[in-house]
């Protein structure tokens, strides 16, 4: 018969793996903790399988697909090398499922999404990112009319330089020229406060998980991403 603490640890692992907020990377520390790492070459039906019958669950949708983007971003380099993968990827951090319609992944979207990816499995190389997934990037910045992004997505690169066409068009019109600067540093920090609000919520859900050793891996680099957002 369980006791009364495994009871509650089990109850609380059946909330993280059914929440619909659950973090990609809350439910990796999890799965490992649970599994091992050598659970990473289970197939997607199979991880499914046994994560509804040893918990009693039913593993929405959702989760399985952050859960197995976050196994594929310790396993693969497939985030950094195609573009496809990399938006598809961005939104289901982001809480969508794999089997929405595709769409774009927009700024706000990346920033977390490439937050997330470094926290779960940072890159040896500095700049690890195609030179098509950073031009993309860029296009989405030019698109949302961002001047000065976020510091996640500085590595963009940019076909046009926004700002100099900014201060091109509308440097004799001082009032014109100070309101879109104020409306993109708006965006900027709207971005800013996203990813933030990220990490915090995220930093809770490691912090409420009973007894998980992976979580201490964690919690360290999340609070240096908590330090340079503050000093932001």
């Amino acid at each position: 018969m369980p006791t009364v603490n495994q009871s509650t640890s089990k109850r609380h692992a059946q909330h993280v793996w059914t929440d619909p907020l659950s973090f990609a990377s809350t439910l990796l520390v999890l799965f490992v903790d649970t599994y091992g790492i050598e659970a990473f070459s289970w197939a997607g039906e199979t991880i499914k399988m046994e994560i509804e019958d040893d918990f009693e669950i039913q593993l929405p949708a959702a989760n399985l697909d952050r859960l197995m983007v976050a196994i594929s971003l310790v396993t693969t380099d497939d985030f950094y090398w195609s573009l496809p993968e990399f938006v598809r990827w961005c939104n289901i951090l982001n809480g969508d499922s794999a089997g929405d319609a595709w769409d774009l992944a927009d700024a706000g979207e990346i920033a977390w999404g490439v937050s997330e990816a470094l926290l779960i499995y940072p890159p040896e190389n500095n700049e690890p990112f195609t030179e098509e997934i950073r031009g993309y990037i860029g296009a989405i910045l030019d698109r949302e009319g961002i001047i000065n992004p976020p510091d996640v997505l500085r590595l963009a690169v940019r076909s046009s330089d926004l700002q100099q066409t900014v201060e091109d068009d509308f440097s004799d019109d001082p009032v014109m020229f100070a309101a879109i600067y104020g409306f993109e540093a708006d965006k900027t920090a709207a971005i800013e406060t996203y990813v933030k609000s990220q990490l915090l919520g995220l930093v809770q859900q490691l912090q409420q998980l009973p007894a998980v050793a992976g979580a201490e891996d964690f919690l360290p680099r999340l609070l240096a991403m908590l330090g340079k957002e503050e000093d932001a």
